[in-house]
């Protein structure tokens, strides 16, 4: 995910605002025209508060649907709890026949759902954005600030639209990891069965835990990813491909996951826990991270 290159207005290009529309006279006294002034190229401009919604909801979905099947892996392993008698499952588990088919699951919920996630997601990010590089630029100290504290207004910016967004991402959560972990079957039984046993109350339930989780990740991931697209620019004084952005992403979000993977865990536990009824449910995060760390050791944080 790559944020929206900056293209001042034409009224405010520094060519256009220096020159002047009039004839120049030489020393001569011959009337000359101002060299012609070419406007930033279209590509260049600003996205739209709804052309980001657009963006953002195709990508998003997009890319949760191709990364589906990883994705449900990683819930199923996270979320399978130590059952006297019963081992757990591994990543070997799924060469199995059995287990490969369960990778399907809630694909069409993901789909369904991603679409106004990643629209508002993106949309609100890029709206956060823009508006702290608004007031930063108006302060006498904006390079300083630039310099000194751009990582920290990375996590900022993403912090802020992970709170907002968290309306429309909480219930998608708690909808699609219990599809995928096995609680219900379909969306229609998921949306019924959370609302039944909770009402509204019930898709946001894990909103504490997915903030927890979400924050720290998304911050991270998008910092990470600003800071080697910095890199990057030092190194070649032109624009990143589509293809470099994939890699800088890639490189970013594998790093995240390296340091944040037991919050991701212990969200999932808390999330589809419902697929225990006769375990003792966890109270919070601390406790749910303390009773995996005891009953079942370090290793089921790294489990998925």
């Amino acid at each position: 995910m790559s944020h929206v290159a900056k293209c001042p207005r034409w009224q405010d290009h520094p060519i256009a605002s220096t020159t002047s529309t009039t004839s120049l006279t030489s020393r001569g006294g011959a009337s000359t025209k101002p060299p012609s002034a070419t406007p930033p190229s279209p590509n260049d401009r600003r996205l739209h508060f709804w052309e980001a919604m657009i963006c953002g909801a195709i990508s998003r979905s997009a890319a949760q649907t191709i990364m589906h099947p990883a994705n449900t892996m990683k819930t199923i392993l996270q979320s399978s709890r130590s059952v006297p008698n019963k081992a757990p499952l591994t990543i070997r588990s799924f060469t199995q026949w059995e287990n490969a088919r369960q990778l399907t699951r809630g694909a069409g919920a993901q789909l369904i759902l991603s679409i106004p996630h990643g629209a508002v997601n993106f949309a609100v990010l890029e709206f956060v954005r823009r508006q702290m590089n608004h007031v930063v630029s108006r302060s006498r100290y904006a390079h300083v600030i630039q310099r000194s504290f751009g990582p920290g207004m990375d996590f900022l910016s993403s912090a802020v639209s992970t709170v907002c967004c968290s309306i429309v991402s909480t219930p998608q959560m708690m909808i699609c990891d219990n599809i995928m972990a096995g609680t219900y079957p379909n969306l229609v039984a998921a949306t019924t069965g959370l609302m039944k046993d909770r009402g509204i109350r019930g898709f946001y339930s894990g909103w504490w835990p997915g903030i927890a989780g979400k924050i720290p990740s998304y911050g991270l991931t998008w910092t990470l990813f600003e800071q080697i697209k910095r890199v990057r620019t030092r190194m070649f004084d032109r624009p990143a491909t589509d293809i470099e952005n994939s890699i800088m992403g890639c490189m970013a979000s594998a790093t995240t996951v390296c340091i944040m993977i037991p919050m991701d865990t212990v969200k999932t536990r808390l999330v589809t826990q419902l697929n225990y009824p006769d375990l003792v449910p966890y109270k919070g995060i601390n406790d749910c991270f303390r009773r995996v760390l005891l009953e079942e050791g370090i290793a089921a944080f790294y489990r998925g």
